[in-house]
């Protein structure tokens, strides 16, 4: 079945077909705006950047197997045999909202400072066992990610999990209007993004913008353990929300008796349900694990039947996956993988997580790798201190930090602990190697912006050196 019919797509997009050949009898079975990734029969879209113009690769999307190009430029679109549009950004956007009208099925809006990719993530892999299920894939949140992640979706699947991400006020908002989720989740309110707010209520205000595009009878999922319940709650009912609390607080529809830490994964208490071990997800990831609960009781399905699913399911790739370095005589190296993105509220747990295994693997030697959280304007220098006490704590018999802010962190801790400042990846890169040994438990955090995670394809280098060498 065809993704897009030249008639839905010309409608979605007004656009003209000035040599009444688009598509030549074909339909469109995916959309794309990335030449590297063209499928056979991908519609590629030209989109217009600052610093890229996709109209320069169309003979590239064509000689991998697009079906056709959606273009701004009249001469190309007749060149090509194109669909044109005065904007193909804008033209994406239509798109996005005219495939989402069309879906009948549900659709679960997911936004918070930390863990909505996670929460995608096993929610989207939850919903496959009761239908068809569409996602956001890795980080598109933004506008354009929304719109190409709309474009792309079947309209007659079941399921679609939608993240929205900002980075400023009205950003929420607007991805709402096109989401139009049935299902409004926010997994919590933290000071991520705080050099574009004047507070911490702003960000949450801008959070719960999400509301604004919550079709009629919708519900919001709120984190009851955020100091912004009551704040969320207020602006929820606004839309004339169902209210689903989750979290520890007495009051809450998903109610976590109990979250322990293993030596493995973590072990999770919740309304009558015992002991569901989560073989690779820590304290934190159970938590998101719990709001994917939340949303599959509201859609009245069967929570135990995703049970084992998400129990096997591990971390994603920056967001916690575990690597291990395989030496000679049984000697191993972990490697804790938070390298996409950091903030002050997802630091502080890395690090909580991070003091818990090395009370479970008290032999390892502990590295710590610090990045920079970024984007936090004026508050930037005091919440990186508030770094140092629990780094006093853990007592890591390495730290390495990267960035200028974090160069605080190390100049406050050098006189007590083995502790090295860098300012650029480049250098850290070539160092590296250098400080990674056998039996040791490593920590990789910083912002996706100081290049933390360039050290990870070095780390799976070694990994792979040491698998040949055995």
């Amino acid at each position: 079945m065809p993704l897009w019919t030249k008639h839905d797509l010309m409608t979605a997009c007004k656009g003209l077909d000035p040599t009444s050949n688009f598509l030549k009898n074909n339909n469109i079975l995916g959309i794309s705006i990335d030449d590297r990734t063209i499928n056979i029969g991908d519609l590629f879209i030209a989109l217009v950047g600052d610093k890229f113009d996709g109209h320069n690769f169309i003979e590239t999307a064509i000689s991998k197997g697009a079906c056709g190009v959606l273009v701004s430029d009249i001469r190309l679109a007749e060149k090509y045999d194109g669909l044109f549009v005065n904007d193909t950004k804008k033209a994406l956007v239509q798109i996005g909202k005219f495939a989402r009208i069309r879906f009948n099925g549900i659709t679960i809006g997911i936004t918070g400072s930390n863990g909505k990719t996670s929460t995608n993530y096993l929610l989207s892999n939850a919903l496959k066992k009761f239908g068809k299920t569409h996602k956001t894939f890795g980080n598109n949140n933004n506008i354009i990610g929304l719109s190409l992640t709309l474009s792309r979706l079947p309209y007659d699947y079941d399921f679609c999990v939608l993240e929205l991400g900002m980075s400023s006020a009205g950003e929420i908002g607007e991805l709402s209007k096109i989401a139009k989720p049935n299902i409004a989740l926010i997994t919590n309110v933290s000071k991520s993004h705080i050099e574009n707010f004047k507070n911490e209520k702003d960000i949450a205000k801008a959070k719960s913008e999400i509301y604004l595009g919550l079709r009629t009878n919708g519900t919001a999922i709120i984190n009851s353990d955020n100091i912004w319940k009551q704040f969320l709650i207020a602006e929820a009912k606004k839309a004339n929300a169902k209210i689903h609390l989750y979290g520890s607080c007495k009051n809450s529809t998903t109610k976590i008796i109990k979250i322990s830490d293993e030596k493995e994964g973590s072990t999770i208490f919740y309304d009558k349900i015992e002991n569901w071990h989560l073989k690779y997800l820590n304290m934190t990831q159970a938590k998101n694990a719990v709001a994917t609960i939340s949303v599959i009781k509201e859609l009245k399905l069967e929570p135990k039947k995703v049970h084992k699913i998400i129990s096997n399911l591990k971390p994603l790739s920056g967001r916690g996956e575990k690597l291990t370095i395989n030496y000679c005589r049984n000697k191993k190296t972990f490697i804790i993988d938070d390298s996409y993105n950091a903030n002050p509220a997802s630091m502080k747990a890395a690090l909580y997580n991070f003091n818990k295994l090395k009370l479970n693997l008290h032999k390892y030697e502990t590295v710590i790798i610090i990045g920079d959280m970024l984007e936090l304007g004026k508050h930037s220098t005091k919440m990186h201190l508030e770094l140092v006490p629990i780094l006093q704590k853990i007592k890591p018999d390495l730290l390495l930090t990267l960035g200028k802010a974090s160069k605080k962190i190390n100049d406050k801790l050098k006189v007590t602990l083995n502790s090295h400042s860098y300012q650029k990846i480049d250098q850290l890169i070539k160092d590296i190697k250098k400080f990674i040994k056998p039996n040791q438990i490593i920590l990789l955090k910083g912002s996706n912006g100081t290049g933390l995670w360039k050290l990870v394809s070095i780390f799976k280098d070694i990994i792979q050196e040491n698998a040949n060498a055995t």
